[in-house]
């Protein structure tokens, strides 16, 4: 084969591959938009594994990184969901999850979450480097 039939054939070779091998494109989602209640800034979604991408690309800038589910691994939305310091109720986040991020200073909290009338309470030490929780809802919650 002569040097320029090589080339031909490897012209052809590489314009074959490039058309069936085209770079898929990769839509990236923005997370949701903050939300202010009182004065705590949240991230409240995942309604989809975009958008749950896109809260995890932005959770190392919150100090307090929530994610709701069941026994089985499904992510669940709490009715509500109230942030307690103390005797005071620093938050109360309507249809809370199943990811929430939130911008809350160091020290101890409860977590109140509220689905079909059960309350879930769980107490979490919020460090300077933030803290991840796990909330899991009833198992009567369908």
């Amino acid at each position: 084969m002569t040097t320029q039939k090589k080339w031909l054939a490897s012209l052809g070779l590489c314009a074959a591959l490039s058309a069936t091998a085209a770079p898929a494109v990769v839509e990236v989602v923005a997370p949701p938009e903050p939300q202010q209640y009182n004065n705590l800034q949240v991230i409240n979604g995942g309604a989809s594994f975009e958008e749950v991408a896109a809260i995890k690309r932005i959770a190392p800038q919150y100090k307090l990184r929530v994610e709701i589910s069941g026994r089985g691994g499904d992510w669940y939305v709490a009715d509500r969901l109230r942030v307690v310091k103390g005797d005071q109720i620093v938050a109360e986040i309507p249809d809370a999850g199943p990811w929430l991020l939130m911008d809350v200073p160091p020290g101890q909290y409860t977590l109140e979450g509220e689905f079909e009338g059960h309350l879930v309470k769980h107490n979490v030490t919020v460090a300077a480097n933030g803290a991840n929780v796990s909330m899991v809802a009833p198992p009567t919650v369908d």
